[in-house]
């Protein structure tokens, strides 16, 4: 099993059926699938935050990947929709810091102007020091 499978499995156990899929043939597969499940989950009442968080680390892990498949996978198939729908960026404060959304910037801006990831800042960290 390769390491970015395995590390799914142990981190999110409860999405095995996406995870073993014989569908997720690859790291972009899988962030494909996990991004369309982060958005479904985004919109369930209550939203079960400790799992979103947790497909926040694994994302953190993927991005610091040694493999830039790993790597790109992450960033193309889940950072780039971080504020795609008002319900997922407004959970973002109980999932990530800010300085993480900070980081991430460049990438949200392929499907997003300046301007709105600015914006979105402001709303979901409206106390964050050194504007």
């Amino acid at each position: 099993m390769s390491l970015w499978r395995r590390e799914a499995s142990e981190r999110l156990p409860e999405l095995q059926n996406i995870i073993a899929s014989r569908l997720v043939d690859s790291p972009m597969m899988l962030w494909i699938e996990l991004n369309i499940k982060f958005e479904k989950l985004s919109k369930s009442q209550p939203p079960p935050i400790d799992l979103l968080r947790r497909i926040w680390r694994y994302c953190e892990w993927s991005l610091q990947h040694g493999s830039p498949e790993v790597q790109t996978a992450a960033a193309l198939g889940f950072c780039e929709h971080l504020i795609q729908t008002p319900e997922r960026a407004a959970l973002l404060p109980q999932i990530m810091s800010s300085a993480d959304y900070i980081g991430l910037r460049k990438l949200m801006e392929y499907h997003h102007s300046p301007a709105e990831v600015d914006e979105w800042s402001r709303k979901l960290w409206p106390k964050r020091i050194g504007r």
